[in-house]
């Protein structure tokens, strides 16, 4: 049975839809898709978490999350 992983932001209990990690020698912050499984050197988080995420002061977001598909009237 599979348990679903909740966003790592204090408090948040929402489910995880993202991954998230650090590059530093190339200053960036990456975010991608969940990861099927948890792993330690890389930080989950929900939808809303991960869209409000900010770099540190000189670093930049590179989101390589798949683009959600849209639906068709």
């Amino acid at each position: 049975m599979r348990s679903v992983r909740v966003c790592a932001k204090m408090r948040c209990t929402d489910e995880a839809v993202a991954t998230v990690g650090l590059s530093y020698e190339r200053r960036v912050v990456v975010i991608g898709d969940l990861v099927p499984e948890p792993n330690p050197n890389l930080v989950d988080m929900c939808s809303q978490h991960a869209e409000r995420l900010r770099p540190p002061v000189g670093w930049r977001v590179l989101d390589e999350r798949a683009p959600v598909p849209t639906a068709y009237p």
